[in-house]
């Protein structure tokens, strides 16, 4: 949801037209208004074996392809690729499709899947070089029709602001003399949270003033909560929930932490933190450890463990001057290679590419 707002918006501020297909009644309807979008809300999508439904969305998408005579088709996940690579078939294919893949699942290597990515698509961005490894050897995709872009955000929106940084550390109670260690991340077993307990647990006698404050809600909220008191860290971890002001919340970091173990491509939390001149410990499960640069931009440890965990969280509690420098080059980092701005100069280059080979396809079946 976020990447196809994000880009819209950034894509209609070019001058584009761009329309976001969605269920009936979706959140995300109104937030593609918001960003200039317009909406298509005729689509069920719903799970499962029922034949009316994906039927009915069948017809919506060759409804909305007769009607509006779109260039690009970008679909962004399973069930929107299915139902518009096959509407978009069943016409005689007069539209370009594209998909993006965001995130590490196996995709099965079957007859159907070979169609739907082989014959009824025409371009993949992979939304950081981890994907791309993981497809483009595999026999259901062409490694020659994909690409890698990593998502961006807006340094304009996120940037270092002491006057909101003191407002959040007051919230959460923090003084001056915390060091103050954040993750925002949903409360689930893949983003590794167990871990990130029990690296603090490992420190937290060697510094008193570490304070570790967790953005987020998920299934994993009662048993973190528990696991927290179990530990003895209760006292220093604050859960603050699901927030809608979280780009202020991230200002009473000190440092940002994304020890995910599963599922993790190319983070928004991570590259919006590091915006606001965060340094970044991560572990080196997915994409992140693309955007993180070991030892410059923060450190990256090997997933799914403690100890390295621990020691890089604590060279970074101890040194604010390290803290400082790391933080700046995050910043720097997010200028060079990972706004909005190119993430749509990128897609469109892969729109221009996906249209490119299309039109070649076309002609070699006729």
């Amino acid at each position: 949801m976020r990447y196809v707002v994000e880009l819209s918006r950034v894509l209609v501020a070019r001058g584009h037209r761009v329309t976001v297909g969605c269920k009936r009644g979706s959140v995300i309807a109104d937030m593609a208004r918001d960003a200039g979008a317009e909406v298509f809300d005729r689509f069920c999508f719903r799970g499962g074996v029922r034949p009316a439904a994906w039927w009915g969305d069948i017809r919506a998408v060759q409804e909305f392809i007769r009607a509006e005579r779109p260039d690009v088709l970008h679909a962004n996940g399973s069930q929107d690729h299915w139902v518009s690579a096959l509407g978009n078939r069943l016409l005689g294919r007069p539209v370009c499709v594209v998909r993006s893949r965001h995130n590490t699942y196996a995709v099965g290597e079957n007859w159907a899947n070979r169609k739907l990515n082989l014959a009824w698509t025409d371009y993949q961005i992979a939304v950081c070089k981890a994907v791309f490894d993981l497809r483009a050897g595999r026999p259901v995709f062409d490694a020659s029709r994909m690409c890698v872009i990593h998502n961006g955000v807006d340094p304009r929106r996120f940037f270092p602001d002491a006057v909101a940084r003191t407002r959040a550390r007051k919230e959460f109670g923090y003084d001056d003399a915390h060091v103050v260690i954040g993750i925002a991340a949903r409360l689930t077993e893949a983003k590794g949270h167990r871990f990130l307990f029990e690296a603090a647990a490992q420190i937290k006698n060697q510094f008193p003033n570490m304070r570790l404050l967790v953005l987020g809600q998920g299934d994993l909220e009662a048993h973190l909560n528990q696991r927290a008191r179990d530990m003895g860290i209760n006292d220093i971890v604050r859960f603050a929930g699901f927030r809608t002001d979280i780009g202020d919340c991230m200002q009473a970091f000190d440092l940002g932490v994304q020890p995910s173990i599963e599922c993790e491509a190319s983070s928004f939390s991570v590259m919006e933190q590091m915006a606001t001149g965060k340094p970044i410990v991560t572990s080196d499960h997915g994409g992140t450890k693309e955007i993180v640069r070991d030892g410059v931009d923060g450190y990256v440890v090997p997933q799914g463990t403690v100890g390295p965990l621990a020691e890089a969280l604590g060279r970074l509690v101890a040194d604010a001057t390290l803290r400082q420098t790391m933080g700046e080059s995050t910043r720097a980092r997010v200028y060079d290679e990972f706004t909005l701005e190119l993430l749509a100069e990128r897609t469109l280059d892969a729109y221009r590419r996906a249209m490119e080979l299309h039109a070649a396809r076309t002609r070699n079946a006729t």
